[in-house]
């Protein structure tokens, strides 16, 4: 009887065991599926490589991570996806902080009117900046890179060599590239990527400030005539994938390592992108038959000058917040000196 006993205990216990080892190799091959939102059309060489970015978090953490690409807005819209993102309504998104004016306070200066002169400095400089001073701003959710669209300049129906040309103009503006363009003597028109070119073809707007890779990628060389390069006062479009919080804690330590590693690597395919998709936009107006007026150095520091008061005011609002404008804006400007290609 006490060894009929004791075998049933050793098979209860093996049992056990078994069952335990079953458990934690199901939770160890657990497979994580997240969703990933861009505004981009599949076209556009930027849904490319966030849905190349999917792919090899796939590839490389051997499919525990799993990355779904929806492009067009179909999951979120533009300026919803960093809200959706914290609320889990999507899992990764590619975002534009401009859109979403007041919530990235500090980070706002980086889209300013600083004098970008490529996608590879302005993305570079984002990253930078996001690792020396860690605003608190973007605690909600779990970075994974920034990239900046190439120098954002002027287009429009009609030609523009000097600020006079520009007073009465509706120009397609987004974020503070509204208040620049009231200091610059033209008319605002706020919107979305997706509409400027309806409002350019049916003349709710004469003209935008983009960066050349609109032309092609969003065909508004088709509605617009002449681009200004404004590049002394050159903006960027600051747009950040980001990850849900509780989403990225649900991840495996090595698996997180792996997807910070690709993020490193895809701040350089992504710049890459931007400046090679830029030139080929500016390629594609030019063959158009559209102008291409660059400032005399004169009208170029007559922009620079009426850009100055968003400065002032931006180091103003952020001493009143009790957060360091100033240092900012000094690291940027200094960033950009150091780096002028």
């Amino acid at each position: 009887m006490r060894h009929l006993r004791m075998a049933c205990l050793l098979v209860l216990a093996a049992f056990v065991v078994t069952m335990m080892t079953a458990t934690a190799g199901s939770a160890q091959e657990k497979v994580i599926q997240l969703r990933f939102s861009t505004f981009f059309p599949p076209s556009h060489e930027c849904a490319k490589v966030t849905e190349a970015w999917c792919k090899e978090v796939e590839k490389r953490t051997n499919g525990k991570v799993k990355v779904r690409h929806y492009t067009g807005a179909t999951l979120t819209a533009p300026a919803q996806t960093y809200d959706s993102v914290v609320q889990g309504v999507c899992d990764v998104g590619n975002m534009v902080l401009g859109y979403t004016m007041g919530k990235f306070p500090l980070t706002e200066v980086l889209d300013y009117p600083l004098g970008y002169p490529s996608s590879n400095v302005a993305t570079h400089l984002s990253n930078a900046y996001y690792a020396k001073f860690k605003p608190k701003e973007f605690d909600e959710v779990k970075v994974m890179y920034f990239h900046n669209q190439p120098p954002g300049i002027l287009h429009t129906r009609t030609p523009v060599t000097k600020l006079e040309d520009l007073k009465g103009k509706k120009i397609r503006t987004f974020g503070s590239n509204a208040e620049f363009m009231k200091l610059l003597g033209g008319t605002p028109v706020a919107m979305p990527m997706g509409d400027a070119y309806d409002a350019i073809s049916k003349g709710v707007a004469d003209g935008a400030m983009l960066a050349y890779e609109a032309l092609e990628g969003w065909k508004l060389g088709e509605v617009i005539k002449s681009s200004t390069e404004d590049y002394g006062t050159a903006y960027t479009a600051v747009f950040l994938v980001a990850m849900n919080k509780a989403k990225w804690n649900s991840i495996a330590p090595a698996e997180q390592k792996i997807i910070e590693q690709i993020n490193q690597e895809w701040i350089e395919k992504q710049a890459k992108v931007w400046d090679a998709i830029d030139e080929s936009g500016k390629n594609y107006s030019v063959k158009r038959g559209n102008k291409v007026i660059r400032l005399t150095a004169e009208e170029n520091a007559r922009w620079v000058a009426k850009a100055q008061p968003l400065f002032d005011e931006y180091v103003g609002k952020m001493k009143a917040k009790g957060l360091p404008g100033q240092e900012v804006l000094v690291f940027c400007r200094d960033y950009l000196k150091a780096h002028p290609k």
